[in-house]
């Protein structure tokens, strides 16, 4: 069994509290049986620092929301007990010991009452027009938690030195219960709000009059999907609000726009976001709750995506719960049929993909370049074994070869990477090796924050004179740039790659085994030197994105959003692109 195995089967049994609470039932049978020798308090201490390391996660950065409150409750109570038992024994129980254990109680049970008052004052609403929302706690409740432990630990340690330490542990304790008491009266307040916005909240919407709602839910790190999209959902020009489902997508999105976020929890809570207003739904993705909106069948519901790949979860029956299927260009379509997957006729809407309008073309074809620039953006694991198309574990052997011919290095892993000990460990050696390289030869190459969160995607691609990838979507983004590109096949040959993921045709591929890429001198030469495939390129990049005139790119998807929604005038659908191939063999 592996360590990431033990490590889960540790908490699906629930180990740890289990060794907490024991150690802590241990402390005091130790301090009873030793008749409250001074030496007995390092079994409570002990307990204390296995809480801490446990807790760290919590402990170490600034604290947020509760914290650990309510954590290792019983392990606590058993200590305090302990600490009550030492000084009995010893015959130092007095007033003041008293009500320090008194205070530590209290404050303990005010922990377990916030965590689940908590759970109640969740997120409800942000940027709503005309009402101040109060998702976040005014008092920094996360300090009770850190707080309490330092006088568990001194109130236990009060043996060693009963004088000075029990009035510091009634101190301690005094000031957790304030604490504890203005955050309940906060958390109290929160409720009252969030209720009295439910209560209205029909006849907020109806003054709000959404035109649509653009419906997410995601795992973590996730809210590019939505973000993409958004400025081209403004163009419409009507109101909208963004509907999430859990508390983790609305904190990811409150802050990162200005539009209405909505937190709608259960099935029913759902039914409130039905006014008058409204016309239609735009997904970002295929999560399972999407059919929790869909039901609603006298809305235009409408699939996005986000982003243009061959990955087979482009093509999955799944789209057909839509009303409407937004694709980039012709070869989405052609995917379904590649797939076997029949479609409703009249699903699909040739749109273009809006977020390239900004994609800059080649300052000057790659082989009259002297200092060539690389974007290498490899994807993830997936989420099943079959999906898997990250090259990473080759990564830094195709860095290597990149520097090697001088090339500055533009490193955007996905965002999804660091979920993989394996993945992680790749990406830091890639960020070391270029950090090497800057210094000892100053070429300024982009990595780490400033390329993973300061540039954009976009701002990648302008950046360079090329691009290595996987089946990813940033392949089809990338090619309205009309700049050479490759995609490396971690799994297969290149003729088997090239057939199951037809984009690769506009591509030189790279095969990597393990950590060991094939031909990859080769590949550069054809990448960055001699670009046989340029011409070939440029006319894959309309089958893949669209017949649609640059300097009026994004316009298409605005028109033909606003006639499904019964916005605008009808937008006429574009002339039919044929597979590059088929037409050379025709």
């Amino acid at each position: 069994m592996n360590a990431i195995g033990v490590r889960k089967l540790v908490d699906l049994l629930s180990l740890w509290p289990l060794v907490v609470n024991s150690l802590a039932a241990l402390a005091a049978v130790v301090v009873v049986s030793t008749g409250g020798h001074g030496l007995a308090v390092a079994v409570p201490v002990v307990v204390i620092l296995l809480i801490v390391w446990r807790q760290r996660r919590v402990l170490i950065p600034a604290p947020r929301g509760v914290g650990g409150a309510g954590r290792y409750q019983a392990a606590r109570l058993l200590l305090i007990a302990t600490a009550a038992a030492q000084l009995h024994v010893l015959g130092e129980l007095g007033n003041l010991e008293i009500l320090a254990l008194v205070l530590a109680v209290l404050v303990l049970a005010a922990e377990t009452l916030l965590r689940s008052l908590d759970g109640i004052a969740v997120p409800y609403a942000a940027n709503i027009p005309g009402h101040l929302s109060r998702n976040r706690p005014s008092i920094p409740c996360g300090w009770l938690f850190p707080l309490n432990l330092l006088g568990l630990l001194v109130l236990v340690l009060a043996v060693l030195a009963p004088p000075v330490l029990t009035p510091l542990a009634v101190l301690l304790a005094g000031a957790a219960l304030v604490l504890a008491v203005a955050v309940l009266l906060d958390v109290v307040r929160r409720i009252q709000q969030r209720r009295r916005f439910q209560a209205d909240f029909p006849q907020v919407l109806e003054r709000m009059t959404p035109a649509f709602y653009v419906y997410w839910h995601a795992p973590p790190n996730s809210a590019f999907q939505v973000t993409m999209w958004l400025p081209y959902l403004e163009l419409l020009g009507v109101p909208f609000a963004i509907v999430v489902r859990t508390v983790g997508n609305f904190l990811q999105l409150q802050d990162a726009t200005k539009h209405p976020v909505i937190l709608r929890r259960s099935l029913t809570d759902l039914d409130d976001l039905i006014v008058p207003s409204l016309r239609g739904v735009f997904y970002v993705n295929n999560a399972m709750r999407n059919n929790h909106m869909v039901r609603y069948s006298q809305l235009m519901h409408i699939q996005l995506l986000h982003g243009e790949s061959d990955k087979a979860s482009s093509a999955t029956p799944i789209i057909r719960m839509y009303d409407r299927n937004f694709v980039a260009g012709q070869a989405a379509i052609d995917r379904f049929d590649t797939f076997g997957v029949p479609m409703p006729p009249g699903i699909f809407r040739i749109v273009g993909r809006p977020q390239v309008e900004d994609v800059e073309p080649e300052r000057a074809p790659v082989a009259e370049l002297t200092d060539p620039s690389v974007l290498y953006a490899p994807t993830w694991l997936g989420y099943q074994a079959e999906t898997n198309y990250s090259s990473l574990h080759a990564g830094p052997a195709i860095v290597r070869g990149l520097l090697e011919r001088g090339c500055r290095v533009v490193f955007r892993p996905h965002p999804y990477s660091a979920r993989s000990p394996e993945l992680r460990a790749a990406c830091e050696e890639i960020r070391r090796l270029l950090e090497a390289d800057a210094v000892a030869t100053g070429r300024e190459h982009l990595y780490g924050a400033v390329a993973e969160q300061e540039m954009s995607v976009v701002d990648c691609f302008n950046a360079v004179d090329a691009m290595i990838s996987d089946v990813s979507a940033v392949v089809g983004d990338f090619l309205h740039s009309g700049k050479p590109l490759a995609m490396v096949s971690p799994r297969t040959g290149a003729t088997e790659f090239v057939r199951q993921f037809p984009m690769a045709r506009a591509a030189y591929v790279l095969e990597a085994d393990g950590t060991s890429p094939r031909g990859l001198n080769e590949m550069l030469e054809e990448l960055l030197r001699t670009d046989s495939r340029r011409e070939e390129r440029h006319r894959w990049a309309t089958y893949y994105l669209g017949d649609i005139p640059r300097e009026t790119y994004a316009e298409r998807f605005v028109g033909v959003a606003r006639e499904e929604l019964g916005l605008g005038e009808d937008v006429p659908a574009l002339p039919v692109t044929q597979d590059p191939d088929a037409t050379a063999a025709g």
